[in-house]
Parts: C-alpha cells; sequence; structure tokens
C-alpha cells in the first residue's frame, strides 16, 4: 500500500490511500481555515472506492460544490443522517451544486464511479471546490429565507431548487397559461405555491396550508 497526501491551496490536508483493486470507503473532515468559508480538495477514485467528505452546516446556509477532473467521477450530496439518499444525484444532475440546507447537521459529499466503470477497476481524479456562503443565514425552520431568490427563477431550475432546498412537491395544477406547483416542508413548516407564466417564477410565497402539506 502506498499513500500520498493532498493539501489543500488553503491548508485543508487529507490523506487518501491507494489500495490497488481492493475496494473501500474513505472519510475525510472538511475544514475550513480560519477567516475563509471555502476550500479545494483533490484525489482520485479507484474501482469501486468511495470517498465521503464531511461538512458540517446550519439550516438556512447555501453550500456550494463544483467538481472537475475525470468524466468517470461524480458526487452526490447527502443530507444530515442519510447513507444513500441524496439531496443531489451528480450522475444526472451534473457537476455543480449550490442549495440552501433545510436542516443542521452534517452533511456528506461523496465522490465514486459508476458501476459500470468501478468495475473495469478504472482510476478517476477529481477536484472539489467547496464553500458556505457566507451571506446565508442558519436557523431554517420557516420564515422567508427559505424562498430566497426563487421568484424570477426560470420555472424547471425553480422546482430543482425547491428540491434541493428539502420541499417535496406535492401537487401541481393550471389555469389559463398560468401553472402552480404546491410544495411542502415539515422540517420548516412551510407550505410554498410556485406561480409560473411562460417558463418563469412570478411568484413564490407560503400559503400556511393546504390538503396535501402534511
Amino acid at each position: 500500500m502506498r499513500n500520498f497526501l493532498r493539501c489543500a491551496g488553503i491548508g485543508l490536508c487529507i490523506l487518501f490511500g491507494s489500495v490497488g483493486y481492493v475496494a473501500a470507503q474513505e472519510t475525510h473532515t472538511v475544514r475550513f481555515a480560519p477567516g475563509t468559508t471555502s476550500t479545494t480538495v483533490s484525489g482520485s477514485v479507484d474501482g469501486r472506492q468511495t470517498h465521503d467528505f464531511i461538512i458540517r452546516a446550519q439550516a438556512g446556509q447555501v453550500i456550494r460544490v463544483n467538481m472537475t477532473g475525470s468524466n468517470i467521477v461524480y458526487f452526490n450530496v447527502l443530507p444530515p443522517g442519510s447513507n444513500d439518499e441524496a439531496i443531489f444525484i451528480g450522475s444526472t444532475e451534473g457537476n455543480n451544486f449550490a442549495g440552501t440546507l433545510s436542516v443542521s447537521g452534517a452533511y456528506k459529499i461523496r465522490v465514486y464511479q459508476m458501476r459500470s466503470t468501478a468495475r473495469r477497476g478504472e482510476r478517476g481524479r477529481f477536484n472539489l471546490a467547496i464553500s458556505i456562503d457566507p451571506n446565508s443565514s442558519g436557523g431554517g425552520s420557516g420564515g422567508s429565507g427559505g424562498l430566497r431568490g426563487i421568484a424570477g427563477m426560470d420555472s424547471i431550475r425553480a422546482i430543482d431548487e425547491m428540491s434541493s432546498r428539502g420541499f417535496a412537491d406535492v401537487d401541481s395544477f393550471s389555469s389559463g397559461n398560468t401553472q402552480y406547483g404546491i410544495f411542502y416542508s415539515l422540517s420548516r413548516r412551510m407550505c410554498v405555491q410556485l406561480t409560473m407564466a411562460d417558463g418563469v417564477v412570478l411568484d413564490a410565497r407560503d400559503i400556511k396550508t393546504h390538503p396535501k402539506c402534511r
């Protein structure tokens, strides 16, 4: 076995192990250097190996993750307490994640290969740029912060963003050329209606109650 040490430019160092064909799951804690809110980590994924990067954040904060490197490597974002259910799946959603967190706790950024290349034992290198928006606020059970930036957004992007913020799409209906979407978040205690027309969100508001917001 041989090990190599990767150090981010602002002082984050992570030890990765190269273990040949043996599958392994590596867990690393992401820490920001004093006075900073971003960092970059680098490494490689060998076959079925996965890397979990743990980052602690508060509800209402915005976390951003950008991946570059080999096109066989992806990342998911998992909420606190989850080991498999993700709020973002890189293999279908791309290499960039930005979302307002619905609950406080330890989030996992899981780096992996798809089964087809993992079975062949391929190696893929990656770089992750991770940041927390210093202007976002903690404490996210309710309040207009859960809807910040939604009005005026592209409709499809807004629906994805609501999901990343912890809202479930519970109902939809239309009237003429206007579409309405109902989204519910138990943790935030919010029942939200999006009003959309011509592919744009015209209005986003907490309507407090709806038969399917439960």
